[in-house]
């Protein structure tokens, strides 16, 4: 049987916003069993309940180049993806996050700082059987140009691949046979976030990436890479939308079950694919640790928490 789990005891991690460009604050804290993922705006001057937003296949909302969810009240919270990542890549259930604006810090671009602290503080396990999404049958999102594949698996496996007209990406492809903590510590968590020198002055204009830089990304030029740290794997690009999926995948509150194959995929393809889960019940069903299955649709929400 798994058992769910939550953080030993709280941590804070700080630093600047990827978009916004402001000093974010976000303090992690243990959750009871069974409550989940839950963000909590600790800026908003309104009442507690309306403060916290889920996560939720229900809470999914558009976004431009990153993650968000959004609250019954639109109240939201972006750039979830790596926190979501490294709950995800190191079986953490159930977390409450504190935060002081509505993006997450970027850090380093990846989920490294964040996976070696969740270890530096510890994780128990907590007496309620771990559940997931377990696909049932085949089904796809998207078209020949980019699509997300899921079929049934006894785990989840990612097979991803981007191409990129870039003589350092071009076609890249990396297989996950089976996510787990000591694969995604050691060969995804490091990989970092990238973008393009010559869309730094569009993406600018349209209110993005302000707090970007080769402190938090890969930067490439028409014929290499800008920052001064080289690549932490040769095909970084592709690992990293691994970790990007990874953490797309737990906006639904669950890991997934199931053989997931993407091809130049993005954020709004895997939220897509979410989506399609949720309104298609004949796909999947919730898999219980101890019964093995659930007739709850993947698309309850869980109450809101008392103890928030």
């Amino acid at each position: 049987m798994s058992l769910q789990t939550t953080l030993k005891r709280s941590f804070t991690l700080a630093g600047i916003t990827l978009h916004s460009g402001v000093i974010s604050t976000m303090t992690v804290h243990p959750a009871p069993a069974n409550t989940g993922i839950n963000f909590k705006r600790i800026d908003l001057g309104v009442p507690n309940h309306q403060k916290v937003i889920e996560c939720s296949i229900n809470n999914i909302t558009s976004s431009q180049l990153c993650s968000s969810l959004e609250n019954m009240y639109g109240h939201k919270v972006s750039m979830t993806e790596h926190l979501l990542s490294a709950f995800h890549g190191l079986n953490i259930d159930n977390a409450l996050i504190d935060l002081n604006t509505d993006e997450l810090p970027i850090l380093d671009g990846s989920s490294k700082q964040i996976v070696e602290t969740i270890e530096s503080v510890g994780v128990k396990e907590l007496h309620a059987s771990k559940k997931s999404i377990k696909i049932l049958k085949p089904f796809m999102v998207g078209d020949e140009n980019s699509f997300i594949k899921v079929s049934p698996n006894e785990q989840l496996s990612i097979d991803y691949t981007i191409v990129y007209d870039h003589s350092l990406i071009k076609k890249q492809n990396f297989i996950l046979d089976e996510l787990n903590e000591v694969k995604y510590k050691e060969m995804i968590s490091p990989s970092r976030t990238f973008g393009f020198e010559d869309e730094v002055e569009f993406l600018r204009a349209q209110g993005l990436i302000k707090g970007g830089s080769v402190d938090n990304a890969i930067v490439l030029s028409k014929d290499g890479i800008l920052n001064d740290e080289k690549l932490r794997f040769e095909n970084e690009f592709v690992r990293h939308k691994v970790l990007d999926l990874i953490g797309d995948i737990y906006l639904s509150g669950m890991s997934i079950v199931g053989s997931v194959e993407a091809y130049c995929a993005g954020h709004r393809r895997t939220q897509e694919m979410l989506k399609f889960l949720m309104n298609d019940s004949s796909l999947s069903i919730i898999q219980d640790s101890i019964s093995s299955e659930s007739q709850n649709p993947i698309y309850d929400s869980k109450e809101v928490i008392n103890y928030i």
